[in-house]
């Protein structure tokens, strides 16, 4: 099992992972936080924006293209965060979950840079 998790790991495949988060910026992020708190299309209007950029680029974009997304996907996870916490609601476990589309962004981000700068075709 070990064995069959490392080959999982070694030749990963990003995609799952950046549709996984553009449904979680398209659709679930602004459903949650309208709910949760209330309608910030400062908020609410990037995340969709985002989600399904990252959805449509999985799907037919260039390295560079996806690179840029994950970028963005992972600073827009580092904001949601911040407002979280310099709002005193970190506090609320609830709202621990948010942990997981920054974490899941962080290492999209890594994937595609490395994947990003060992492709010749970029460089």
């Amino acid at each position: 099992m070990l064995a069959r998790l490392n080959n999982i790991f070694k030749y990963y495949d990003s995609e799952p992972l950046e549709i996984c988060l553009g449904v979680i910026w398209t659709i679930f992020f602004p459903i949650i936080w309208s709910f949760k708190f209330h309608f910030s299309a400062l908020l609410v209007i990037p995340s969709m924006l985002i989600g399904v950029a990252m959805i449509k680029s999985s799907c037919s974009s260039t390295l560079r293209v996806r690179k840029t997304l994950a970028f963005s996907s992972f600073l827009f996870s580092l904001i949601v965060l911040l407002s979280l916490f310099l709002s005193n609601l970190m506090m609320e476990p609830a709202l621990w979950f948010w942990f997981l589309p920054l974490f899941m962004s962080l290492i999209n981000l890594i994937t595609m840079t490395n994947k990003f700068y060992h492709n010749k075709e970029n460089l």
